[in-house]
């Protein structure tokens, strides 16, 4: 028998890793014939831009990207974007703008420093963004016209704002009207928000960034939705937020060109709705109405019928995220019952193709949902299938993994068999890896969800130290939670080699299959996530092959804050503990996540107080060891030095590593080893 090959960090971690490289950002052509996809680099390089041609099975480079500079939206920075009948390309590369057409020749530069492009209707025009104003460049003539001007260091003009791209899904904040001839926009106001520094320390950078970073219970961007005329630049005011302290999110055009379709969220977050402004006459009208006494998630913009009368949208408005169908009088309809739908994926004739968690909470398929209510899993296994699908045509791109399967990507024909592999994990035999399986453990709430990996050599009368993997926070319907059914990535793997185990365990505020559960984060965000933690440890405890005294817990961002907090919280339960970026006190993070789940701090002092780490410091009994990016600019590296100084008033001793100039991740091959090794060796000291 051959000896299994040990799993390495340098193998792992590499630029030819040992699960492959699988490809990213599919773009679909709108006649679904053509697919642009994106080969990453480990090494922290620009990517390849690819396409793959159906009619022909070709599949080649379309252009290497010669900039990876870093984007602050949440959109991807190598942008690509389809000409409307499918024949050309818009892109950016070293953040200028480009043209090419579909097999990327040709390619003609149009504008420099531009973001977020966006093609006019009739393929002749291009609108972008520039220095913080909207402009239009002409495809034939390369003639550029500024459309807006007031963009300056605290106004922005269709483009989102930190706190919009980050917490509330605003990847776009403008658009063409169907007919080319305006774009509607979201102005930001970004001046009553106090400048928050990030410090670059490195000898050749070292600067001081500014970033508009409203904390809990400060100001907030004012927000305005404006409509400019395409061809003059004329703007008119349709909506200002910034009047009644909204949150302007997520927009969309009527068929038609006449309306423009608005969420509106209130500051508390307590009361959303849809409004329906007139951009000719000026007039409103309001088409939904949302509200909790808790709170209410931002969608999606709506997404229109052919029939241009009524649009489908998401809600949680029925105890379960669902999807429902709105007319443009009020009147709607849910068209899907208890199964949680996490997205629109396309929008028919007979029906609707979302994405949704079927055949369990576990699992993420894609479902046609058809007028009439019926429900029908397009997707063959269960497991968790990321799907990506074109305006029109039967392809779609399938990016599927499970517990027991490797990651693939394969394109595949709706109601056919056929089907193109883009990407398989290559073999993995050789390493001898370790399994996972599904658990549910008990708790006061019903049985939650879990996981456990084990070594290839699991032996059930050994006794082993266990690492917890955890997140705990709340997450949007469709986000793969630690106990979803996909494959755990080789790290895992790596744990159990070195004879650990590896648990995940989602707490009972994570479930998605009722919005009831999310509900249980209000003021509770330590002790409601602790509280699954917990109950993992009692579950682990009574295993006969799990030595209880060599319990550690690992977290980043959120599962940071609930490493940190558990290990404060609960002293003893674990004996080893990382906090990687942990927020430590809730009024030290941003407005938008924050107050959803807390309130303003000023009128919910208590609970902000409660869900603190700082005041529990002095009662950690557990090694700990804190991590961050020194240039974070989601969690900032004030948590962490907080944390240090009120544990150094406490007496107590913790260990601490900084990234230099790493943000919120720790990116690039030589931290990433870093990482893995150093948390490894932490792992090792402390636990065996």
């Amino acid at each position: 028998m051959i000896a299994a090959l040990p799993l390495t960090v340098n193998a792992i971690v590499s630029a030819h890793p040992l699960g492959g490289v699988a490809p990213a950002g599919f773009t679909w052509s709108p006649d679904g014939t053509r697919l642009v996809y994106m080969i990453p680099s480990p090494a922290g390089l620009p990517p390849a831009i690819r396409v793959y041609d159906l009619k022909d099975g070709s599949d080649r480079t379309l252009l290497r990207a010669r900039s990876d500079v870093r984007g602050s939206r949440s959109r991807p920075i190598e942008q690509v974007v389809w000409s409307p009948n499918g024949d050309r390309i818009a892109y950016l590369d070293g953040g200028n703008l480009w043209i090419a057409d579909a097999g990327g020749g040709g390619a003609v530069q149009l504008a420099q420093a531009a973001d977020d492009p966006q093609w006019s209707p009739d393929g002749t025009r291009i609108a972008y963004v520039h220095q913080n104003d909207l402009y239009v460049v002409s495809v034939a003539s390369r003639r550029i016209t500024r459309l807006t001007s007031t963009g300056s260091s605290t106004r922005i003009n269709g483009d989102p704002d930190w706190l919009y791209s980050e917490e509330l899904d605003v990847a776009h904040a403008y658009a063409w009207s169907p007919d080319g001839d305006r774009i509607a926009y979201l102005s930001f106001d970004e001046s009553p928000i106090t400048p928050f520094p990030i410090e670059h320390y490195l000898a050749r950078q070292n600067t001081v960034e500014w970033q508009r970073y409203p904390l809990a219970g400060d100001r907030n961007p004012r927000v305005s939705l404006r409509v400019v005329d395409a061809r003059n630049g004329r703007s008119r005011l349709l909506y200002n937020g910034g009047l009644h302290d909204e949150y302007v999110v997520s927009f969309a055009w009527s068929p038609g060109g006449r309306f423009v379709l608005q969420q509106i969220l209130d500051r508390p977050q307590r009361h959303l709705r849809i409004e329906r402004f007139d951009v000719v006459g000026g007039a409103h009208r309001t088409l939904w109405r949302e509200e909790s006494r808790y709170f209410v998630d931002v969608q999606p913009a709506p997404r229109f019928l052919p029939d241009g009368k009524s649009f489908v949208m998401l809600s949680a408005r029925g105890g379960v995220q669902g999807l429902y169908r709105v007319w443009l009088n009020g009147r709607f309809r849910l068209l899907t019952g208890k199964t949680p739908i996490a997205g629109i994926e396309r929008v028919g004739e007979r029906g609707v193709y979302v994405s949704a968690m079927a055949p369990s909470r576990r699992d993420k398929a894609l479902v046609f949902v058809s007028f009439d209510g019926a429900m029908r899993i397009v997707t063959r296994d269960a497991g968790w299938h990321a799907v990506t699908m074109p305006e029109r045509g039967s392809a779609y791109v399938d990016a599927f993994s499970s517990f027991a399967q490797t990651p693939e990507v394969t394109i595949r024909r709706l109601g056919s068999s056929w089907h193109k592999k883009l990407f398989v994990t290559p073999s993995l035999v050789r390493y001898g890896l370790g399994t996972t399986r599904a658990l549910e453990v008990p708790s006061r709430w019903g049985p939650l969800d879990a996981e456990l990996t084990v070594p290839a050599d699991f032996n059930p009368h050994r006794r082993y130290p266990v690492i917890v993997t955890a997140y705990g926070g709340p997450l949007p319907v469709g986000d793969a939670l630690p106990s979803a059914d996909s494959w755990q990535g080789l790290y895992t793997f790596l744990l159990a080699q070195h004879g650990f185990l590896v648990f995940s365990i989602d707490g009972p505020a994570s479930n998605v299959d009722r919005t009831s559960n999310e509900y249980m984060f209000s003021e509770r965000m330590g002790e409601i996530a602790m509280a699954g933690q917990l109950a993992g440890v009692a579950w682990l405890k009574a295993q006969p092959y799990v030595d209880a005294s060599r319990l550690g817990l690992f977290g980043w961002s959120y599962g940071g804050y609930l490493t940190a907090f558990t290990l404060t919280h609960a002293p003893g339960a674990f004996a080893s503990g990382i906090a990687g970026a942990p927020p430590v006190d809730w009024r030290f993070y941003d407005t938008a996540y924050t107050e959803r789940y807390m309130g303003l701090p000023k009128h919910h002092a208590r609970a902000y107080r409660a869900t603190a780490v700082l005041p529990a410091a002095g009662r950690l009994r557990s090694k700990l060891l804190i991590m961050q990016g020194s240039s974070d600019d989601n969690v900032h590296v004030m948590n962490s030095i907080s944390l240090l100084e009120a544990f150094i008033k406490a007496g107590k001793q913790v260990e601490y590593f900084l990234f230099p100039g790493a943000r919120h991740g720790v990116a690039g091959i030589p931290a990433r080893r870093n990482l893995y090794t150093r948390m490894l060796d932490w792992w090792e000291t402390t636990l065996q």
